[in-house]
């Protein structure tokens, strides 16, 4: 699930040298740059200043091919830089999240242990990004290395001391986490949740997987976390409500209560993953009334229209603009009960009147054609936002 273009930023390309690098040849160009290379890396001995400029110079080239996503190549000229300058804290860094990018974790942290033991001077930007890396992949021992090499390096980033933090108390409620490795999720358990919840949980996401694709029109671009935890200890950590069970920040984590039953776990997991697949389709694009609604129409929830009234009870959002606002605030459970009743019963609206179908067009607009969400919604829907919702004030009675 890792993806070279948003996981490479400038950093990957910043060398550790005095002046302004070359220009990386153009593609059409590269090979005939790397014989020339290969030809001054014949006549350096490795460890002397002149291996350490043709390294510099084959790392940049490298970096071009990661970013472009040749993971084998850029593997190759990688590991030519590395014999030839095994100190080059960049060069293994980016060898690293080579590893990485084809799931060889045994390599990847290799190349991450080589860097803690001999490297005393690399760009920390890199180390940051590969921290993200790992701590995506829910690796978290391995995110921690790589941001604490952040800070070795020099690092003051405090986003990425901030994640650092984090991970360092997930990892201490973690310990002893087992891992269900299934086609597109990786599912991580802690070890008081049963074995049986953990096989139940992965043969509900394939299914879940399957029907979301029909509604939203979708599927998952990657393998996708997800997290079992016993109990709310990991929700502590990030101030979620104590009346919520799930949380997508992308991954997908659950607190499994003891004696739930298990259709309680499969709706949790149904929300998040439309969460999941809403990121995924139109990143942050997408209002948050609709990416609730939708998650619980995607879970089973529905709200008969002689119901919607006493639902969202006597002081209802006003707008869609004022009930995204609540959910940007923290919610007493009487009051997300009623915001959340809302943003569902709009989303019904809008498939009663509209069809199903509406959904994946207007995500399709978004995500692939780049509108915003309002102008997505008119043209699919012919109902501007306030269009909308004064049509679910008649249609709900509200």
């Amino acid at each position: 699930m890792i993806a070279a273009r948003t996981l490479l930023p400038a950093a990957l390309l910043l060398a550790a040298q005095a002046g302004p690098p070359p220009p990386v040849p153009p593609p059409e160009a590269r090979e005939k740059a790397i014989a020339g290379l290969h030809a001054r890396a014949a006549f350096a001995a490795p460890g002397s200043s002149q291996a350490a400029r043709v390294a510099e110079e084959l790392e940049r080239i490298g970096a071009a091919y990661l970013a472009e996503g040749e993971i084998g190549r850029a593997s190759e000229l990688l590991s030519e830089a590395y014999a030839l300058d095994d100190s080059n804290g960049l060069v293994l860094a980016e060898l690293t999240l080579c590893h990485l990018r084809v799931a060889d974790f045994d390599a990847a942290r290799f190349y991450l242990r080589l860097a803690e033991e001999r490297v005393n001077r690399a760009p920390p930007e890199i180390y940051a990004t590969l921290g993200d890396a790992y701590a995506a992949l829910h690796r978290l021992a391995d995110a921690v290395s790589a941001w604490e090499e952040f800070l070795r390096f020099g690092g003051t980033d405090p986003v990425v001391m901030a994640r650092l933090a984090r991970a360092r108390e997930e990892l201490a409620l973690s310990r002893g986490q087992r891992q269900l490795a299934l086609e597109r999720f990786a599912i991580f358990a802690d070890a008081g949740v049963p074995e049986e919840t953990l096989e139940r949980a992965g043969s509900d996401l394939e299914r879940l997987a399957d029907r979301q694709a029909e509604l939203l029109g979708r599927s998952l671009s990657g393998r996708q976390v997800v997290v079992l935890y016993a109990g709310h200890a990991y929700f502590a950590l990030t101030s979620v409500p104590d009346w919520s069970s799930g949380l997508y920040d992308g991954k997908i984590r659950v607190s499994v209560e003891p004696g739930a039953p298990a259709e309680a776990l499969a709706a949790v997991l149904s929300h998040e993953l439309a969460h999941a697949l809403l990121r995924q389709a139109c990143g942050d694009r997408a209002p948050a009334w609709f990416h609730e609604g939708l998650s619980q129409w995607c879970e089973g929830r529905r709200l008969p229209v002689s119901e919607v009234r006493a639902a969202v009870g006597p002081t209802p959002a006003v707008s869609l603009a004022s009930l995204d606002r609540t959910f940007a605030r923290r919610l007493s459970r009487a009051a997300a009960r009623a915001s959340y009743a809302q943003a569902l019963s709009l989303v019904e609206y809008l498939i009663a009147t509209r069809g199903a179908g509406t959904v994946a067009c207007v995500l399709d607009r978004v995500g692939e054609g780049g509108l915003s969400f309002a102008d997505a919604l008119r043209a699919e829907s012919g109902l501007s936002e306030s269009e909308l919702f004064a049509g679910w004030q008649r249609w709900s009675g509200v």
